[in-house]
């Protein structure tokens, strides 16, 4: 009767023990993989550019392009409509270009260019009273996963990355300058799109 509850008892710790480890496996942490067959459109912009069977116009008016540190990023106002339908989506096209994964294109609703606007000039007040804490970041994401990055560096002072893409993520660096140059240029290309409607 002993020797039943002895080995009972191990079992169990045994099967305790093995579950903890499990949970500590890196790979069961990670988010899933995107999977390219299974994308589907996250803003107006891109689900006006997916239909199949179908003629679409596509209008684009380059506005500027930033040069960075480790690459640029080229802003233009975008129209897509369907022919023969009155329905259009408009806003933003940031594309990041970098040297490693190569070009990457984020599209930016019309109706979310405002938010995007303020997140820049929220992030561009950043400084030490940010966080009582050494170091700090501020990250802002539309729905189309352009992304805005403001950050405290190791060596000191303050920098600001953009990054994008849906399979690769692309980052070029900036410096608040930059970032103050890129918020400009959407601003303009809204002005462009506002002559449009």
């Amino acid at each position: 009767m002993k020797l039943t509850r002895l080995l009972t008892l191990a079992a169990i710790l045994f099967a305790g023990c093995s579950t903890c480890v499990v949970a500590q496996e890196r790979w069961r942490r990670l988010p899933p993989q995107r999977d390219a067959n299974f994308y589907a459109p996250r803003n107006k912009l891109e689900e006006f550019e997916s239909p199949q069977s179908a003629v679409l116009i596509k209008g684009r008016t380059w506005v500027a392009t930033l040069r960075a540190q480790n690459g640029s990023a080229r802003v233009e106002a975008t129209e897509i409509r369907e022919a023969g339908n009155s329905a259009r989506a408009t806003g933003v096209t940031i594309t990041i270009n970098s040297p490693d994964p190569g070009d990457v294109r984020c599209l930016v609703d019309y109706e979310e260019i405002d938010d995007l606007v303020k997140a820049f000039d929220a992030m561009a007040k950043a400084d030490d009273s940010t966080t009582k804490l050494t170091h700090f970041e501020l990250h802002y994401r539309t729905r189309a996963d352009f992304e805005i990055i403001v950050f405290k560096q190791l060596t000191g002072g303050i920098a600001a990355a953009i990054e994008g893409g849906y399979f690769e993520r692309t980052r070029i660096l900036l410096t608040l300058d930059d970032l103050t140059k890129l918020r400009w240029m959407i601003v303009q290309a809204k002005e462009k799109l506002d002559e449009i409607r």
